[in-house]
């Protein structure tokens, strides 16, 4: 919903509802209740926001390990071990960041924010990690770095491939034209190129021109195309002093310079300031050769014009930087090249990186553009505050969240990161953490990231935590989310939330009809409450005596579940008895079937194990049973202990037909325990008197 307009609906007091409650992070579930009194259908919809892209999922991965390899470091930011991670960490990052580049003709929407942020993300690397123009003490350039991180994010910094110095398009467009300087884009090119610093790219389109095709000394006599012969005299002179571009070798911590090759490198600042003027002076006398200059405006005024262009951009006129530059960065960037390449970031780069920015029309560019002004003026001034506001302005909370650890290796970052925010308890590295972390939280496949980042965060990390797992939408079909959830509890040691997790996914899985897996869950938590509660349906089946097919089929499948169950449930020991008179002990049999003594003898050894209370559950199973047994299958502890239970139990029996029923019953199976136990004693005695 960013850059969406929000409109805010006046709710009336009576007959309408608006509901709003957080969902996970940035996000809120908003139900809207008819009135009842028109048509309208009462409505729930979400609302979210800084919602990540599918890129920005993508970098969300890649870049949570070198974030944790980073914070698991321990090592001080402003020491040289922690400057060295912290300079690792940038690369590593930026190089993700980069990883999707531009897929099709034309970057798309993401694709573009993705460069765009990583064009930001080396300007602050480049000033408070590396040091622009070699940093305080060392030897450099800015304009070279400067220079060189302008053509790494040409694209972003253009809006689009198609707007950038020298898209692929029309490259090969002047590759395959017979007369490429015939091109109305040809000189314009040529002269952005070399202002931009680009100047093996505009040796190769020099090295383009039909002229240099036309002259060929070695098959025909030079007089034979005048044309030619002054047009490249003129290419020629304009390649060589190309190629005699002054360049100081050290450029500082920027990465690769923008040249490529081209270009007379010096060793030190003595020597590039005395070769630049030695090279100033090379392209003055070029300007004054009125001779060469009348050949090639005979030859061909175009290519004559168009060379003037460019010896005016490497003479540092400022019309002409102008004319060649398509930004207020390109014409700082050729300013810097071409002008006042020694230019140092305080007080110099600032004032003219300001005066670039009004005559380039800053005022009016695009989002990125003043983004990217206001950010250099900070990191000009080495200001970390003003850092960060730029960028929470302009880039995505995950931005946010690791932007901060270049600018803490930075002496000025420290300080000013780490001081506690009044309105929220902990600094701002924690603050945008948690911003980045309510990002993901909404997405499915983010969350899990989210609370990778709260680990992070030593104020409010545990409490985010435990409200993001509480809220997660557990499904009973897919148990990964609750699995996954169960894990990170576990790692950051919390058993309460982990019952809770558990019991959670039990009562939906219950309520979902999936009686084995609620049973899994709730058994993990061990609430033998609702273990009870879901076993309740099959218990009363089991206790009336009307077990179906279905429900006999579920009993057999959950035996193994039913054993592993934690103690304590009458339902669980109910089915137990049940299982152990119906299997009898081992062979197959029904209710009412009969059962053999072991099956018995279990079933009221699991009686002996419950209290009073629940043992009356098992009465009318036991009741139906008795009767069908042989005599003499249980022992004299086990029938004396069932008369005492089912004369107790008789005292207890409800008032009315279930309960009359039930005495009916209990009576038969006193009776069959009587005449059991009698004939026990006879076989005794016979055995006596034999004796």
């Amino acid at each position: 919903m960013d850059g969406e307009p929000v409109t805010l609906e006046t709710v009336p007091a009576i007959g309408k509802r608006l509901y709003v409650s957080w969902g996970l992070g940035n996000e809120l579930h908003v139900v809207d209740l008819a009135d009842g009194i028109t048509d309208q259908c009462s409505t729930a919809s979400v609302v979210q926001w800084h919602e990540p892209s599918a890129v920005q999922r993508r970098i969300a991965y890649d870049s949570l390990g070198k974030y944790q390899e980073l914070q698991q470091g321990g090592q001080a930011a402003l020491s040289p071990n922690g400057w060295s991670a912290t300079l690792d960490y940038s690369r590593a990052v930026s190089a993700i960041l980069a990883a999707d580049g531009v897929r099709g003709v034309e970057a798309t929407g993401p694709e573009l924010a993705a460069l765009r942020e990583q064009a930001l993300w080396n300007l602050l690397t480049l000033f408070f990690l590396e040091g622009a123009g070699g940093g305080s003490e060392g030897q450099g350039l800015v304009s070279q770095d400067l220079a060189a991180w302008l053509r790494s994010h040409a694209v972003a910094a253009s809006g689009g491939v198609g707007a950038s110095p020298l898209p692929a398009p029309l490259a090969e467009l002047l590759h395959a034209a017979v007369l490429p300087e015939g091109d109305a884009e040809y000189w314009p090119t040529v002269s952005r190129l070399i202002a931009l610093g680009w100047i093996d790219s505009a040796i190769e389109l020099l090295g383009l021109h039909s002229a240099w095709l036309r002259y060929d000394g070695s098959a025909q006599p030079a007089a034979t195309d005048t044309a030619a012969q002054a047009l490249v005299a003129g290419l020629e002179a304009a390649t060589l002093l190309l190629r005699r571009f002054p360049l100081l070798a050290a450029a500082g911590g920027g990465g690769a310079a923008p040249f490529a090759g081209a270009g007379r490198e010096c060793g030190s600042g003595s020597e590039f300031t005395a070769y630049r003027r030695t090279w100033q002076a090379q392209c003055a006398a070029l300007a004054a050769d009125e001779g060469m200059w009348q050949a090639c405006e005979g030859a061909d005024i175009v290519t004559a014009n168009g060379l003037r262009l460019v010896l005016g951009v490497l003479a540092g006129e400022e019309a002409a930087l102008a004319a060649a530059s398509a930004t207020w960065l390109e014409l700082l960037v050729a300013q810097l090249l071409h002008i006042y390449p020694t230019a140092r970031p305080r007080g110099e780069l600032r004032q003219l990186s300001q005066r670039c920015f009004e005559a380039g029309g800053g005022a009016a560019a695009p989002d990125f553009l003043q983004a990217a002004a206001a950010l250099l003026d900070a990191c000009c001034e080495g200001d970390v505050q003003d850092a960060m506001r730029v960028c929470s302005a302009h880039c995505s909370p995950w931005f946010m969240a690791h932007a901060p650890h270049i600018m803490a290796a930075h002496p000025a970052g420290a300080g000013v990161l780490g001081r506690e925010l009044a309105f929220h308890g902990g600094d701002q590295v924690e603050f945008y953490t948690l911003e980045a972390a309510a990002a993901l939280m909404p997405h499915p496949t983010t969350w899990p990231l989210a609370a990778a980042y709260l680990a992070w965060c030593p104020v409010h990390g545990q409490a985010a935590l435990q409200a993001l797992l509480r809220r997660l939408p557990l499904q009973a079909a897919d148990p990964w989310v609750v699995r996954k959830a169960i894990e990170i509890a576990e790692r950051h040691g919390l058993p309460r939330l982990v019952e809770e997790l558990q019991r959670r996914q039990g009562v939906l899985c219950w309520q979902a009809g999936m009686l084995g897996a609620a049973l899994h869950w709730l058994a993990a938590c061990g609430d033998v409450q609702r273990i009870d509660t879901c076993l309740q349906p099959l218990a009363d089946a089991v206790s009336a005596g009307r077990v179906s097919a279905e429900q006999q089929a579920a009993l057999q499948a959950l035996q193994p579940m039913l054993q592993s169950l934690p103690p304590g449930s009458s339902n669980c020991t109910l089915l137990d008895v049940h299982r152990l008179l119906t299997s009898g002990g081992g062979s197959s049999g029904g209710v009412g079937g009969g059962v053999d003594g072991g099956g018995m003898h279990a079933a009221v050894a699991a009686l002996v194990q419950l209290p009073e209370g629940m043992r009356d559950s098992c009465l009318q199973l036991v009741c139906g049973v008795l009767p069908t047994m042989p005599p003499g299958q249980l022992s004299e502890p086990d029938v004396l202990f069932l008369l005492q239970w089912l004369l107790s139990a008789e005292g207890r029996l409800p008032a009315g037909k279930r309960g009359a029923a039930l005495a009916a019953a209990i009576m038969t199976a006193r009776l069959t325990l009587v005449r059991s136990l009698a004939g026990s004693h006879m076989r005794q005695q016979a055995v006596g008197v034999r004796v």
